[in-house]
């Protein structure tokens, strides 16, 4: 058995349950009641909101992706990531009342239920203008920029993982980001941004797991 299976085997043996996750359990249960408290009394800072949501939330879908890869919750230059995940929180919020605003006022003529009209607000948005995959571009390259250092942004796009993660977040868009963003607008504007939050933190989960099938194929290939 070679060096790399052993390591493997041995992250594979020691990824069961441990004190640490259940630190993890009471901050996402401790963070959820603050984002609550937020939504349900604080509504005039709709930007400031979203960027503490993601901070916390979408931060805690990165640590989560790494105590199933790595085996340990505290990813590398962690305050970093929790800063830029709170500027992409601004960035969906913002994209959230634009789309939102533009799809109805092209579809305001139909007579489309609300459930066609939210299906085709997140459809737009994750498949038709391209905003979806440009911003998991961008989170793709900052991710770098902390992992490797400052490059230009075509570098990172010439490593040999690209090419696999294009594929992963082009299935991502198809089969979770739309069906997902089409629950997210028929719900009120004021959870929209949570529920898209707490997605990310999903979307960690589903990420980790297809890196992980990605390194045992390559490994029994």
């Amino acid at each position: 058995m070679s060096n790399n299976e052993n390591i493997f085997n041995t992250r594979q043996r020691n990824i069961g349950f441990r004190s640490s996750d259940i630190a993890a359990i009471f901050y996402l249960i401790l963070v959820t009641c603050g984002v609550i408290y937020l939504v349900l009394n604080v509504q005039g800072h709709p930007f400031l909101l979203a960027y503490i949501k993601f901070f916390f939330l979408a931060t805690f879908g990165e640590c989560l992706r790494r105590r199933i890869t790595q085996d340990n919750w505290i990813p590398d230059h962690l305050i970093a990531r929790a800063l830029i995940w709170g500027c992409f929180g601004v960035w969906i919020a913002m994209s959230f009342m634009i789309m939102d605003s533009g799809v109805k006022w092209f579809v305001s003529t139909s007579s489309l239920s609300k459930p066609v009209t939210a299906f085709a607000i997140s459809a737009w948005m994750n498949i038709f203008s391209g905003y979806g995959f440009f911003m998991m571009l961008t989170h793709f390259i900052t991710d770098r920029m902390l992992d490797e250092g400052i490059k230009a942004p075509t570098e990172y796009l010439r490593s040999n993982g690209f090419p696999r993660w294009a594929k992963i977040v082009g299935l991502c868009l198809i089969f979770f980001w739309t069906p997902a963003h089409t629950i997210t607008f028929l719900l009120p504007n004021i959870w929209r941004v949570v529920f898209a939050a707490y997605l990310s933190v999903a979307l960690g989960a589903i990420l980790s797991f297809a890196s992980d099938s990605g390194s045992r194929a390559a490994r029994t290939a």
